[in-house]
């Protein structure tokens, strides 16, 4: 005689494995698109899974040093039908840094760097979005960084905008890219044996409707 447990087990399986279907079909048939009016207009925010910036920097001219920040936030005020008027700010906890090696992660914290208990946030703030073509475009902006305001440009390319397969939520791709000088804000520790310029390169996924 089948026992009430298994009477129950199995619509419960049942319900798991169409579920698994679904989400397995949806991910088979996701899509998404590079065209910008085909996005909706809106506020979307970084989605903290799915953002990563890293930086590299010339180590005694041998290879290039990498670090990445654990820690970014970031909201785009995203314009369809006008995405010139569209705005971005990306926040940076500074003592999120790391580069896998204890005493250099204590060193950029400290006040040599990027004095962390001073300056606990490296901020860009867009002013201007110049669409190059439909996927690419160049934002340019106030860089903020250690308490001095520099204008910066960050290269954009827009992977792909669409619905998350997963998490049904809508949601915008870029990878960027930004090159500074570090002794524009004064950081000149270590100059000239490590590199004075550094190159910023972000991946982020942005969700619309995020709240902070």
């Amino acid at each position: 005689m089948i026992s009430r447990q298994l009477l129950l087990f199995v619509p419960l399986m049942l319900c798991i494995a169409i579920l698994s279907c679904c989400s397995a079909m949806r991910v088979l048939t996701h899509s998404t698109t590079t065209d910008p009016s085909e996005l909706a207009t809106g506020n979307y925010r970084i989605d903290p899974d799915h953002v990563f910036v890293t930086f590299k920097v010339d180590h005694f001219g041998f290879a290039n040093y990498v670090g990445r920040f654990n820690e970014v936030d970031g909201a785009l005020e995203f314009n369809a039908e006008a995405p010139e008027k569209s705005t971005l700010t990306i926040v940076i906890a500074a003592a999120s840094v790391d580069t896998s090696n204890k005493f250099v992660d204590a060193q950029l914290k400290g006040p040599s760097f990027f004095n962390v208990e001073n300056f606990p946030e490296i901020k860009f703030v867009s002013t201007e979005i110049e669409p190059v073509s439909k996927e690419t475009a160049r934002v340019t902006g106030d860089l903020i960084l250690v308490g001095t305001s520099k204008t910066a440009v960050l290269n954009v390319v827009l992977n792909g905008a669409g619905t998350n397969p997963i998490t049904l939520a809508e949601t915008i791709g870029f990878s960027a890219n930004m090159e500074i000088k570090r002794s524009d804000f004064g950081l000149t520790a270590w100059l000239p044996a490590v590199g004075d310029g550094v190159m910023l390169d972000i991946e982020a996924e942005f969700l619309r409707g995020k709240e902070p």
